[in-house]
């Protein structure tokens, strides 16, 4: 079952593109959605220590890494509102992934 997730989140990933529209927002949205749910896989599969916060870290980690990403944007092409849409394109993703894995993870 696994598999089959991984591989769905990699083929959404392969219609991600840049720019100021919706099918770009999408992207993000998709963006953090695979981005959280792949690292709190990976924390619950490989860091068992950490499997019940597995989610949480999957959340911070994707979240630290757009926050980057969108500052570095801002310094090198301004258009802060811009910016702003895609962190917040992002965090919604995320916020879909974490309610997602919750109930995969309750049902394990």
């Amino acid at each position: 079952m696994y598999k089959n997730v991984v591989l769905f989140l990699v083929l959404i990933s392969s219609m991600a593109n840049a720019g100021n529209s919706i099918s770009s927002e999408l992207s993000h949205v998709a963006g953090g959605l695979i981005m959280t749910s792949l690292i709190a896989f990976i924390v619950f599969k490989y860091f068992t220590k950490y499997k019940t916060r597995s989610v949480l870290i999957g959340f911070l980690v994707s979240m630290i890494f757009v926050l980057i990403d969108q500052s570095i944007d801002y310094i090198k092409d301004g258009e802060f509102l811009n910016q702003l849409l895609d962190f917040v394109s992002h965090l919604a993703g995320s916020i879909l992934a974490v309610l997602i894995a919750y109930k995969i993870i309750k049902k394990i």
